[in-house]
């Protein structure tokens, strides 16, 4: 808000009626508060944060859409914002997971791309914007074809290394790392050739470099339950049973915070008895 300037000649020529002036304008003033745009007040530094908190505990609880509103409200007022970008982004690509509904799904995951590049635009040193375009092009592979989908895959590796090269901390980045190197040993014939028709020849993956990757994941954030469940699911599929079991376990005592985690452990008691066949 401006500050207000007062002349002191009015001062001099009429007290009384300036007073009234200062009354009735400061009055106004008050009256419009109330009808501020939320985005505009969310423009404060402070309130940003406390806005961008409530926001990811929203997310974390699996209430997706609640947390997009308010960073779409945020977003008005700072639409170059990459905190509130990359975040709308990540939102989106975790509603898409949860919907059931392809046709409810597509649209998110489009604009999900959309705020993570409109994030890169805005910050490209920004780790968690990369973070967040590897993963809107890893859920957008459900909705294209095969030939589209090898192509987002360079893109996926990318954009994750780029993250890792930005905030080598970024345990996240590394999970998608793995994933992706443990997915490329995994195409099939028809997906395999296409990646070396794109690719020219196939990018460097390999199983032991994807669970490097997987430990690395959990080194950085040994208590987040998704890293170990990948890990475990990884370890299952190449027969490492033991190391799969251990994992899986892990997974069991771990407590879930939210719907998401809980799913992961109801897989691992599957997986569990998938391994014991």
């Amino acid at each position: 808000m401006k500050q207000i300037t007062v002349s002191t000649n009015s001062l001099t020529k009429s007290p009384e009626r300036k007073t009234s002036f200062d009354l009735s304008r400061w009055l106004l003033i008050l009256l419009a508060i109330q009808f501020w745009p939320v985005s505009r007040i969310a423009a404060d530094p402070e309130n940003l944060t406390v806005l961008l908190q409530k926001a990811d505990r929203l997310d974390d609880s699996d209430h997706f859409l609640e947390a997009i509103t308010i960073l779409k409200d945020l977003e008005k007022g700072d639409p170059r914002n990459v905190e509130i970008l990359y975040r709308i982004s990540r939102v989106e690509s975790d509603l898409v997971e949860d919907l059931s509904d392809d046709a409810k799904k597509k649209p998110y995951a489009f604009e999900s791309i959309d705020y993570a590049k409109r994030a890169v635009e805005s910050d490209s040193q920004s780790s968690d914007a990369h973070l967040a375009t590897a993963i809107a092009y890893g859920v957008m592979t459900d909705f294209v074809d095969d030939r589209t989908k090898m192509e987002y895959s360079k893109l996926i590796k990318a954009e994750a290394e780029k993250a890792i090269e930005l905030d080598p901390k970024n345990d996240y980045a590394y999970l998608v790392l793995a994933r992706w190197n443990f997915e490329m040993t995994q195409l099939n014939p028809i997906l395999k050739g296409i990646a070396e028709l794109l690719y020219g020849q196939m990018p460097p993956a390999s199983q032991e470099k994807a669970l490097e990757d997987f430990q690395k994941a959990i080194e950085l954030a040994p208590n987040k339950i998704i890293h170990h469940f990948c890990y475990a699911e990884a370890l299952a599929k190449i027969g490492r049973k033991d190391q799969a079991r251990g994992e899986y376990q892990k997974v069991l005592r771990m407590t879930a915070t939210c719907r998401e985690e809980r799913g992961y452990q109801q897989k691992a008691t599957s997986g569990l008895k998938t391994l014991e066949r």
